[in-house]
Protein backbone atom coordinates (compact mmCIF):
# COMPACT_ATOMS: atom_id res chain seq x y z
CA UNK A 1 0.00 0.00 0.00
CA UNK A 2 1.47 3.31 -0.99
CA UNK A 3 2.34 6.50 1.43
CA UNK A 4 -0.75 8.61 -0.18
CA UNK A 5 -3.42 5.97 0.38
CA UNK A 6 -2.39 4.72 3.75
CA UNK A 7 -2.67 8.61 4.90
CA UNK A 8 -6.35 8.76 3.82
CA UNK A 9 -6.55 5.72 5.55
CA UNK A 10 -5.38 7.23 8.94
CA UNK A 11 -7.83 10.31 8.64
CA UNK A 12 -9.95 8.29 10.10
CA UNK A 13 -8.19 5.36 11.70
CA UNK A 14 -6.74 6.62 15.36
CA UNK A 15 -7.37 3.16 17.26
CA UNK A 16 -3.71 2.03 17.08
CA UNK A 17 -2.19 1.26 19.99
CA UNK A 18 1.73 1.57 21.42
CA UNK A 19 3.44 0.80 24.48
CA UNK A 20 7.06 0.61 25.56
CA UNK A 21 8.95 -2.57 26.70
CA UNK A 22 12.26 -1.91 29.13
CA UNK A 23 15.46 -3.18 27.79
CA UNK A 24 17.34 -3.10 30.58
CA UNK A 25 21.41 -3.31 31.34
CA UNK A 26 23.16 -5.92 33.77
CA UNK A 27 22.68 -3.45 36.52
CA UNK A 28 19.17 -3.26 35.88
CA UNK A 29 19.02 0.75 34.76
CA UNK A 30 17.24 0.74 31.28
CA UNK A 31 19.17 1.17 28.43
CA UNK A 32 16.41 1.95 26.06
CA UNK A 33 12.62 1.58 25.43
CA UNK A 34 12.08 -1.37 22.50
CA UNK A 35 8.11 0.27 21.50
CA UNK A 36 5.72 -1.76 20.19
CA UNK A 37 2.49 -1.79 18.49
CA UNK A 38 -1.12 -3.33 17.56
CA UNK A 39 -1.33 -1.66 14.05
CA UNK A 40 -2.17 -2.28 10.18
CA UNK A 41 -0.19 -0.66 7.29
CA UNK A 42 -3.23 2.00 6.81
CA UNK A 43 -1.91 3.06 10.49
CA UNK A 44 1.91 2.46 10.43
CA UNK A 45 2.25 6.45 9.63
CA UNK A 46 0.05 7.58 12.14
CA UNK A 47 2.57 5.56 14.61
CA UNK A 48 6.00 6.44 12.46
CA UNK A 49 5.00 10.04 12.82
CA UNK A 50 4.64 9.96 16.68
CA UNK A 51 8.75 9.09 16.39
CA UNK A 52 9.58 12.63 14.74
CA UNK A 53 10.38 15.31 16.27
CA UNK A 54 8.87 15.46 20.60
CA UNK A 55 6.68 12.59 19.79
CA UNK A 56 9.55 10.39 20.51
CA UNK A 57 10.71 12.22 23.62
CA UNK A 58 7.06 11.77 24.90
CA UNK A 59 7.48 8.03 24.83
CA UNK A 60 10.99 6.95 25.41
CA UNK A 61 12.32 10.52 27.31
CA UNK A 62 16.26 10.65 27.01
CA UNK A 63 16.50 7.14 26.33
CA UNK A 64 16.71 5.43 22.77
CA UNK A 65 14.30 3.95 21.13
CA UNK A 66 14.11 0.47 19.66
CA UNK A 67 11.37 0.37 16.70
CA UNK A 68 10.17 -2.89 14.95
CA UNK A 69 9.61 -2.18 11.39
CA UNK A 70 7.24 -4.63 9.77
CA UNK A 71 7.28 -5.26 5.67
CA UNK A 72 5.12 -2.79 4.94
CA UNK A 73 7.09 0.04 6.53
CA UNK A 74 10.74 -0.68 5.26
CA UNK A 75 8.82 -0.83 1.76
CA UNK A 76 7.31 2.47 2.10
CA UNK A 77 10.45 4.64 3.35
CA UNK A 78 8.40 5.61 6.44
CA UNK A 79 12.08 5.23 8.71
CA UNK A 80 13.93 8.33 6.99
CA UNK A 81 11.50 10.20 9.77
CA UNK A 82 13.40 8.96 12.42
CA UNK A 83 16.19 10.80 13.54
CA UNK A 84 19.12 7.89 13.75
CA UNK A 85 20.64 8.94 16.78
CA UNK A 86 17.30 7.88 18.68
CA UNK A 87 16.77 4.73 17.74
CA UNK A 88 17.56 1.18 16.75
CA UNK A 89 15.71 -0.09 13.71
CA UNK A 90 14.50 -3.47 14.35
CA UNK A 91 13.91 -6.47 12.22
CA UNK A 92 11.89 -8.86 14.52
CA UNK A 93 9.11 -9.96 11.64
CA UNK A 94 8.13 -13.69 12.16
CA UNK A 95 8.17 -14.12 8.62
CA UNK A 96 11.77 -14.43 7.06
CA UNK A 97 12.87 -11.66 4.80
CA UNK A 98 13.15 -11.62 1.15
CA UNK A 99 15.95 -10.15 -0.77
CA UNK A 100 14.57 -6.52 -1.35
CA UNK A 101 13.76 -6.18 2.64
CA UNK A 102 17.16 -7.29 3.67
CA UNK A 103 18.89 -4.88 1.13
CA UNK A 104 16.70 -2.18 2.36
CA UNK A 105 17.81 -2.59 6.01
CA UNK A 106 21.44 -2.81 4.56
CA UNK A 107 20.45 0.42 3.52
CA UNK A 108 19.23 1.31 7.04
CA UNK A 109 22.94 0.23 8.22
CA UNK A 110 24.93 2.46 5.54
CA UNK A 111 22.70 5.72 6.40
CA UNK A 112 24.02 5.67 10.69
CA UNK A 113 21.06 3.98 11.71
CA UNK A 114 21.74 0.94 14.56
CA UNK A 115 19.99 -2.84 13.57
CA UNK A 116 18.93 -5.06 15.97
CA UNK A 117 17.73 -8.77 14.75
CA UNK A 118 16.01 -11.90 15.91
CA UNK A 119 18.38 -14.77 16.02
CA UNK A 120 15.34 -17.25 14.89
CA UNK A 121 16.26 -15.82 11.28
CA UNK A 122 17.51 -18.45 9.02
CA UNK A 123 20.78 -19.09 9.03
CA UNK A 124 21.66 -17.34 5.67
CA UNK A 125 19.44 -14.41 7.10
CA UNK A 126 21.22 -13.91 10.36
CA UNK A 127 24.77 -14.41 8.65
CA UNK A 128 23.53 -11.34 6.20
CA UNK A 129 21.96 -9.33 8.96
CA UNK A 130 24.15 -10.42 11.86
CA UNK A 131 27.39 -8.54 10.47
CA UNK A 132 25.74 -5.52 10.61
CA UNK A 133 23.73 -5.64 13.41
CA UNK A 134 23.93 -3.66 16.73
CA UNK A 135 22.02 -5.91 18.90
CA UNK A 136 20.88 -10.01 19.06
CA UNK A 137 17.05 -11.08 20.41
CA UNK A 138 17.46 -14.38 21.50
CA UNK A 139 14.16 -15.72 23.68
CA UNK A 140 15.65 -17.69 26.52
CA UNK A 141 12.75 -20.03 26.64
CA UNK A 142 13.46 -21.72 23.09
CA UNK A 143 15.78 -23.31 24.37
CA UNK A 144 17.36 -26.36 26.25
CA UNK A 145 20.14 -24.31 28.89
CA UNK A 146 22.77 -26.52 27.09
CA UNK A 147 21.96 -25.90 23.59
CA UNK A 148 21.10 -21.92 24.84
CA UNK A 149 25.11 -22.33 25.75
CA UNK A 150 25.80 -23.22 22.34
CA UNK A 151 23.74 -20.77 21.12
CA UNK A 152 25.59 -17.91 23.03
CA UNK A 153 28.90 -18.72 21.69
CA UNK A 154 27.99 -19.04 18.26
CA UNK A 155 26.60 -15.30 18.22
CA UNK A 156 29.44 -14.35 19.41
CA UNK A 157 30.83 -14.50 16.38
CA UNK A 158 29.08 -11.44 15.33
CA UNK A 159 29.82 -8.04 16.84
CA UNK A 160 26.36 -7.35 18.02
CA UNK A 161 25.21 -7.41 21.74
CA UNK A 162 22.85 -10.18 22.75
CA UNK A 163 19.55 -9.57 24.63
CA UNK A 164 17.85 -12.10 26.57
CA UNK A 165 13.96 -11.96 25.85
CA UNK A 166 11.50 -13.55 28.23
CA UNK A 167 13.56 -12.65 31.73
CA UNK A 168 10.75 -13.24 33.62
CA UNK A 169 12.08 -14.14 37.37
CA UNK A 170 14.93 -12.91 38.98
CA UNK A 171 16.53 -16.08 38.85
CA UNK A 172 16.40 -16.29 35.07
CA UNK A 173 17.88 -12.85 35.28
CA UNK A 174 20.72 -14.34 36.72
CA UNK A 175 20.80 -17.01 34.66
CA UNK A 176 20.75 -15.00 31.85
CA UNK A 177 23.58 -12.86 33.34
CA UNK A 178 25.42 -15.78 34.17
CA UNK A 179 26.05 -16.99 30.34
CA UNK A 180 27.46 -13.29 29.88
CA UNK A 181 23.75 -11.65 27.65
CA UNK A 182 24.53 -7.35 27.19
CA UNK A 183 20.96 -6.57 27.77
CA UNK A 184 17.41 -7.95 29.25
CA UNK A 185 13.78 -7.90 28.60
CA UNK A 186 10.88 -9.27 29.75
CA UNK A 187 8.55 -9.33 33.63
CA UNK A 188 10.98 -10.29 36.21
CA UNK A 189 11.17 -6.10 37.56
CA UNK A 190 7.32 -6.87 38.62
CA UNK A 191 7.77 -10.29 40.53
CA UNK A 192 9.28 -10.55 44.28
CA UNK A 193 12.55 -12.01 44.13
CA UNK A 194 12.85 -15.45 45.62
CA UNK A 195 14.26 -16.60 49.45
CA UNK A 196 13.80 -13.52 51.34
CA UNK A 197 11.36 -14.34 54.33
CA UNK A 198 12.14 -11.69 56.65
CA UNK A 199 11.29 -7.79 55.89
CA UNK A 200 14.37 -5.46 56.23
CA UNK A 201 13.94 -2.57 59.29
CA UNK A 202 13.96 -0.23 56.73
CA UNK A 203 11.02 -1.71 55.03
CA UNK A 204 9.15 -2.48 58.00
CA UNK A 205 9.04 1.32 59.20
CA UNK A 206 8.00 2.02 55.57
CA UNK A 207 4.91 -0.24 55.90
CA UNK A 208 3.72 1.02 59.33
CA UNK A 209 4.20 4.55 57.64
CA UNK A 210 1.98 2.99 54.86
CA UNK A 211 -0.34 2.42 57.28
CA UNK A 212 -1.19 5.30 59.07
CA UNK A 213 -1.13 6.67 55.66
CA UNK A 214 -3.96 5.01 54.08
CA UNK A 215 -6.13 4.74 57.33
CA UNK A 216 -9.25 6.43 56.45
CA UNK A 217 -9.96 7.91 59.91
CA UNK A 218 -6.66 9.85 59.20
CA UNK A 219 -7.05 13.44 60.47
CA UNK A 220 -5.49 16.30 58.59
CA UNK A 221 -3.51 17.32 61.69
CA UNK A 222 -2.28 13.70 61.53
CA UNK A 223 -0.87 13.18 58.22
CA UNK A 224 1.17 16.65 58.96
CA UNK A 225 2.59 14.90 62.48
CA UNK A 226 3.44 11.73 60.05
CA UNK A 227 5.15 13.56 57.48
CA UNK A 228 7.27 15.97 60.20
CA UNK A 229 8.44 13.20 61.96
CA UNK A 230 10.22 11.55 59.24
CA UNK A 231 13.03 14.03 58.17
CA UNK A 232 13.60 13.02 54.57
CA UNK A 233 9.89 12.19 53.81
CA UNK A 234 9.12 16.23 55.21
CA UNK A 235 12.30 17.70 52.86
CA UNK A 236 11.27 15.26 49.92
CA UNK A 237 7.46 16.97 50.41
CA UNK A 238 8.06 20.46 50.55
CA UNK A 239 10.67 19.70 47.58
CA UNK A 240 7.90 18.97 45.85
CA UNK A 241 5.41 21.20 46.88
CA UNK A 242 7.65 24.61 45.54
CA UNK A 243 8.74 22.44 42.58
CA UNK A 244 7.96 23.75 39.06
CA UNK A 245 6.42 21.04 38.44
CA UNK A 246 2.73 22.44 40.64
CA UNK A 247 4.18 25.64 39.97
CA UNK A 248 1.94 27.30 43.20
CA UNK A 249 1.63 30.88 43.54
CA UNK A 250 3.83 30.96 46.43
CA UNK A 251 6.37 29.11 48.48
CA UNK A 252 5.15 26.65 50.74
CA UNK A 253 7.22 27.00 54.48
CA UNK A 254 6.21 23.95 56.14
CA UNK A 255 4.25 20.81 55.94
CA UNK A 256 1.07 22.37 57.14
CA UNK A 257 1.27 24.99 54.98
CA UNK A 258 1.67 21.97 52.45
CA UNK A 259 -1.37 20.18 53.48
CA UNK A 260 -3.34 23.61 53.37
CA UNK A 261 -2.11 24.10 49.87
CA UNK A 262 -2.32 20.68 48.18
CA UNK A 263 -5.42 18.89 49.70
CA UNK A 264 -5.53 15.76 52.23
CA UNK A 265 -5.87 13.56 49.49
CA UNK A 266 -2.62 14.54 47.27
CA UNK A 267 -0.40 15.09 49.88
CA UNK A 268 -1.53 11.23 51.13
CA UNK A 269 -0.96 10.08 47.30
CA UNK A 270 2.70 11.85 47.17
CA UNK A 271 4.20 10.56 50.78
CA UNK A 272 2.81 6.64 49.57
CA UNK A 273 4.85 7.73 46.10
CA UNK A 274 7.85 8.81 48.05
CA UNK A 275 7.89 6.37 51.28
CA UNK A 276 7.58 3.46 48.04
CA UNK A 277 10.33 5.52 46.52
CA UNK A 278 12.54 5.05 49.43
CA UNK A 279 13.52 1.37 48.75
CA UNK A 280 17.04 1.84 47.53
CA UNK A 281 17.85 -1.69 46.33
CA UNK A 282 15.22 -1.60 44.30
CA UNK A 283 15.31 -0.55 40.17
CA UNK A 284 14.47 2.88 39.60
CA UNK A 285 12.04 1.94 36.84
CA UNK A 286 9.88 0.13 39.25
CA UNK A 287 8.58 2.82 41.06
CA UNK A 288 8.39 4.52 37.88
CA UNK A 289 5.97 1.76 36.11
CA UNK A 290 4.12 2.45 39.16
CA UNK A 291 3.45 5.74 38.94
CA UNK A 292 2.71 5.14 35.36
CA UNK A 293 0.00 2.59 36.42
CA UNK A 294 -1.37 4.81 39.03
CA UNK A 295 -1.98 7.94 36.50
CA UNK A 296 -3.87 5.04 34.13
CA UNK A 297 -5.86 3.76 36.33
CA UNK A 298 -7.20 7.39 37.16
CA UNK A 299 -7.70 8.27 33.82
CA UNK A 300 -9.24 5.33 33.23
CA UNK A 301 -11.61 5.60 35.82
CA UNK A 302 -11.93 9.56 35.12
CA UNK A 303 -13.02 8.73 31.11
CA UNK A 304 -15.80 6.49 32.34
CA UNK A 305 -16.90 9.36 35.23
CA UNK A 306 -16.18 6.99 37.99
CA UNK A 307 -16.41 8.79 41.25
CA UNK A 308 -13.56 8.41 43.89
CA UNK A 309 -10.96 8.15 41.09
CA UNK A 310 -8.46 8.23 43.22
CA UNK A 311 -8.65 4.68 44.83
CA UNK A 312 -8.16 3.69 41.07
CA UNK A 313 -4.49 6.09 41.37
CA UNK A 314 -3.98 4.16 44.86
CA UNK A 315 -4.87 0.64 43.22
CA UNK A 316 -2.08 1.29 40.59
CA UNK A 317 0.49 3.22 42.71
CA UNK A 318 0.25 0.05 45.60
CA UNK A 319 0.72 -2.50 42.32
CA UNK A 320 4.33 -3.28 42.51
CA UNK A 321 4.44 -3.66 46.12
CA UNK A 322 4.58 -7.40 46.13
CA UNK A 323 7.92 -6.80 44.03
CA UNK A 324 9.28 -3.46 45.94
CA UNK A 325 8.77 -6.01 49.67
CA UNK A 326 9.72 -9.40 48.31
CA UNK A 327 6.15 -11.09 49.32
CA UNK A 328 3.08 -12.40 47.52
CA UNK A 329 0.60 -9.41 47.26
CA UNK A 330 -1.39 -11.09 49.83
CA UNK A 331 0.99 -10.45 52.82
CA UNK A 332 2.31 -7.45 51.14
CA UNK A 333 -0.95 -5.92 51.83
CA UNK A 334 -2.08 -8.01 54.67
CA UNK A 335 -0.87 -5.22 57.03
CA UNK A 336 -2.45 -2.53 55.12
CA UNK A 337 -5.78 -0.60 56.32
CA UNK A 338 -7.09 -1.11 52.65
CA UNK A 339 -10.58 -0.38 51.37
CA UNK A 340 -11.56 -4.46 50.36
CA UNK A 341 -12.26 -2.78 46.84
CA UNK A 342 -8.50 -1.65 46.43
CA UNK A 343 -7.38 -5.33 48.09
CA UNK A 344 -9.26 -6.96 46.15
CA UNK A 345 -7.50 -4.98 42.33
CA UNK A 346 -4.54 -5.81 44.32
CA UNK A 347 -4.57 -9.66 44.97
CA UNK A 348 -7.28 -10.56 42.78
CA UNK A 349 -7.47 -7.96 40.54
CA UNK A 350 -11.28 -8.11 40.45
CA UNK A 351 -14.15 -5.17 40.58
CA UNK A 352 -13.62 -1.81 38.75
CA UNK A 353 -10.12 -0.81 40.13
CA UNK A 354 -8.61 -4.39 39.61
CA UNK A 355 -10.66 -4.09 35.48
CA UNK A 356 -8.47 -0.93 35.46
CA UNK A 357 -5.22 -2.63 36.67
CA UNK A 358 -5.70 -5.28 34.39
CA UNK A 359 -6.13 -2.85 31.58
CA UNK A 360 -3.48 -0.80 32.29
CA UNK A 361 -0.90 -4.04 32.68
CA UNK A 362 -2.34 -5.66 29.50
CA UNK A 363 -1.40 -2.43 27.79
CA UNK A 364 2.25 -1.94 29.15
CA UNK A 365 2.85 -6.13 28.09
CA UNK A 366 1.52 -5.03 24.98
CA UNK A 367 -0.94 -7.79 25.56
CA UNK A 368 -3.25 -6.23 22.71
CA UNK A 369 -5.91 -8.43 23.10
CA UNK A 370 -6.97 -7.94 26.82
CA UNK A 371 -6.75 -4.21 26.32
CA UNK A 372 -10.12 -2.93 27.14
CA UNK A 373 -11.98 -0.86 29.76
CA UNK A 374 -15.97 -0.67 30.29
CA UNK A 375 -16.22 0.03 26.69
CA UNK A 376 -13.78 2.53 25.88
CA UNK A 377 -12.26 3.50 22.75
CA UNK A 378 -8.60 2.23 22.04
CA UNK A 379 -7.89 5.64 20.99
CA UNK A 380 -9.11 7.04 24.33
CA UNK A 381 -7.14 4.12 26.53
CA UNK A 382 -3.89 4.40 24.31
CA UNK A 383 -4.31 8.47 25.13
CA UNK A 384 -4.61 7.57 28.99
CA UNK A 385 -1.31 5.87 28.75
CA UNK A 386 0.51 8.73 26.76
CA UNK A 387 -1.07 10.93 29.71
CA UNK A 388 0.46 8.50 32.23
CA UNK A 389 4.38 8.58 30.91
CA UNK A 390 3.86 12.06 30.88
CA UNK A 391 2.85 12.56 33.74
CA UNK A 392 5.20 10.28 35.77
CA UNK A 393 8.34 11.78 33.59
CA UNK A 394 6.61 15.22 35.42
CA UNK A 395 6.37 13.70 38.99
CA UNK A 396 9.86 12.34 38.94
CA UNK A 397 11.42 15.87 37.99
CA UNK A 398 9.38 17.24 40.92
CA UNK A 399 9.01 15.09 43.68
CA UNK A 400 11.07 11.80 43.73
CA UNK A 401 14.58 13.73 42.60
Amino acid sequence: MGYAVMKTAIDTDTDYLLSRQPVYDSKVNVAAYELRSAHTPETALAIYNMFTGTGLDQIVGEHEGIISLIPEVLSDDLWQQIPSSRVTIAYFADIEPRRDTIRRVFTLAKKGYRIAVSDSLSPDSLETLGNVAHIIKLDILRYMPDVLERRIRELRNFDAKLLAEHVDSYDEMEYSKSLGFDLYQGGFLCKPAAGKKELPVNRLTMMRLLAKLQDPKLAMADLEKIVSLDVTLSYKMLQYANSAALALPRNVSSIGHAVRMLGMELLKTWSTALLLSSVEDKPQELMNLSLVRARMCEQLAEAKKIPNKESFLSGGLLSVLDALLDCPMEKAVAELPLADEIKDALIKQTGPIGEALRCTIAYERADWDNVKFQGLPLASIRGSYMDAIAWARKLYSGLLT
